[in-house]
């Protein structure tokens, strides 16, 4: 076999290799569970360089950028969990009271848990590819989310076939597949979006001047440097 053909093979099998690797280590560093903030916006940050074609080390970055983002990644998963929390105790009680009153609230809870789901998806790419405050990056979320309404509809589309893949096929099938390479490969198809929703905000990598005053004339609800 020519190295022409050769080598795309063997560049996909190492690519497949450092992607189980690096799926292991993020399940690793989602043990502790305050850390899985840190680790989303770590894993984020890998999959928008490896489908942006900037490869490098993924494991070797992934584990930089745990430590840079633990503070705001944590801090950030916190909110969340507490939020998360409340509304899904509260989407188990109202549904079973039965009163036309539950069945209103229900309807609040649903939309105000897919507001939740919707800036969480957001807020851990924000946190790994921008500098920011927590805060500012899970209200910068909701307005990406608003002016990106296809894309946002993308990513929600990819978690319904995530849905139907674990409710569907067997559970042994579902764990073996999300331990080996589950995690890293729904990250790296939704990075694919987020590069095109984050593009315009990005600016010039050479100069945080620049970047800093291209992030504000796009948005002035992106307040940060990116990372790229």
């Amino acid at each position: 076999m020519s190295n022409g053909k050769l080598n795309p093979v063997i560049d996909f099998i190492n690519t497949l290799c450092s992607f189980f690797v690096l799926n292991l280590i993020f399940l690793i560093t989602c043990l502790p569970v305050f850390t899985v903030g840190s680790a989303l916006s770590s894993l984020y940050y890998v999959m928008g360089r490896e489908t942006k074609g900037e490869y490098g080390y993924l494991v070797r970055t992934y584990i930089r950028e745990f430590r840079r983002n633990f503070k705001d990644g944590s801090l950030a998963f916190l909110l969340f969990l507490i939020t998360g929390g409340l509304l899904g105790f509260n989407l188990f009680f109202w549904p079973f009271r039965g009163t036309p009153v539950s069945s209103g609230i229900t309807g609040i809870l649903a939309a105000l848990f897919l507001v939740w789901l919707i800036v969480f998806h957001y807020t851990f790419p924000l946190i790994g590819r921008f500098i920011n405050t927590p805060l500012n990056s899970i209200r910068n979320a909701w307005g990406l989310a608003l002016r990106n309404i296809k894309w946002t509809l993308a990513l929600l589309f990819i978690d319904i076939l995530t849905a139907c893949f674990c409710l569907f096929l067997p559970l042994n099938t579902v764990l073996t597949a999300m331990c080996s390479l589950g995690f890293v490969l729904i990250a790296y198809f939704q990075s694919f979006i987020f590069n095109r929703v984050f593009l315009p905000y990005e600016g010039a990598k050479d100069d945080s001047s620049g970047k800093q005053s291209i992030l504000r004339e796009h948005a002035d609800m992106m307040t940060g440097t990116s990372q790229f």
